[in-house]
């Protein structure tokens, strides 16, 4: 069962706030050093910049089945890179 992009960083805000919403605002934080997406958007906004600088965040419910799969995958190559720097601290 595949999930869509907007379901999963639905429970993966879930699952920060009730973990004390830390990890994804670093993110975001991590995201934001990165420089592919203006600073005032969300930590899933600059994901969508990340696979590609011409998405809009309005368009995520209306993406095809491979525009999820290429976000979501995207979501977690970067959430495993950005938690291995946590790691090497």
């Amino acid at each position: 069962m595949s999930q869509s992009f907007s379901e999963v960083c639905a429970f993966l805000d879930g699952f920060d706030m009730c973990s004390g919403a830390a990890t994804m605002n670093g993110f975001r934080a991590w995201l934001g050093k990165r420089g592919r997406g203006p600073s005032e958007l969300t930590w899933w906004g600059l994901v969508l910049c990340e696979v590609d600088p011409t998405l809009k965040v309005s368009d995520v419910r209306s993406f095809s089945p491979a525009q999820n799969e290429e976000a979501v995958s995207a979501l977690f190559s970067l959430l495993r890179d950005y938690l291995r720097t946590l790691g090497s601290d």
